[in-house]
């Protein structure tokens, strides 16, 4: 009976369970356990075959679930990989551009250094460039006083050499000879050299430009201030200085002016 028994149970259960539960049957069997009792012993067994099976499956399921669970871990720990990899470059990567700020940081100061070495230097070119202007002005005022003697003793000059060349030259009889000034059809001017007096009876009126280097604008210039002068006598225009452009020099005789030189040198 045991082994008939146990052989059904071990289609439900495994082995060592049901052979369990064969002896636990035999040993109620034999203790004349009631028919009642016996069906009731048969609905538990079922009952626990049931549950048996049950949790076979809840085995199978929770197996599955854990294999999913180590696929999920499988895949976590290589996503933490991942993140730890990334957090390596992500650490580098600060490490590099704390690498490269500091060498910014390190070049600003040397710009800044520059800078100061440059700010300082055109301080230093801004107190020559003051120098420079004063000396300038000094210079300039130490020139314009030395024009202003070079003019006048070229004027004085010109008013002892002139009139005896024009009386060599010209004949003329002197009866004027200075600075003056003249009215002119729109207002005044000063003329460094102012000649009147006659040649062969005639009256003749010099007008002198004393400069130490003539040119042809200076030339042009004075010519034009000449044509303005309203005077009842012949009215002749003189050049008086150091040099004269040849440029200047071909003005002069073309518009019937004359020149003489410091040096007593005559040409019309």
């Amino acid at each position: 009976m045991t082994s008939a028994l146990e052989e059904k149970l071990r289609t439900a259960f495994s082995p060592e369970q049901a052979h369990l539960l064969a002896e636990v049957i035999r040993e109620a069997y034999d203790d004349l356990v009631k028919a009642k009792d016996f069906n009731e012993l048969k609905v538990i067994v079922a009952d626990l075959a049931q549950a048996q099976k049950r949790t076979e499956e809840r085995v199978d399921q929770l197996t599955v679930t854990v294999a999913e669970l180590a696929q999920a871990q499988k895949r976590t720990e290589e996503r933490v990989e991942e993140l730890a990899a990334a957090q390596k470059r992500t650490e580098e990567r600060v490490e590099e551009l704390a690498q490269a700020q500091k060498r910014t940081e390190e070049r600003l100061e040397e710009l800044a250094a520059a800078q100061k070495r440059t700010e300082e230097r055109v301080d230093q070119l801004a107190a020559a460039q003051e120098r420079t202007e004063r000396a300038v002005k000094q210079l300039a005022r130490q020139v314009g006083g030395l024009s202003e003697a070079l003019g006048g003793s070229l004027e004085d000059l010109a008013l002892e050499v002139v009139p005896e060349i024009l009386e060599y030259r010209w004949g003329m009889e002197i009866e004027f000879c200075d600075r003056d000034t003249l009215p002119l059809r729109n207002g005044e001017y000063e003329f460094d050299l102012v000649i009147r007096g006659q040649v062969a009876g005639r009256p003749i009126l010099v007008l002198g430009e004393v400069k130490s280097n003539i040119t042809e604008s200076e030339v042009e210039r004075f010519l034009n201030l000449v044509a303005q002068v309203a005077a009842p006598e012949e009215i002749r225009p003189l050049f008086f200085g150091y040099r004269v452009e040849r440029a200047a020099k071909a003005l002069i005789r073309d518009r019937n002016a004359v020149m003489v030189t410091t040096r007593g040198k005559y040409f019309p």
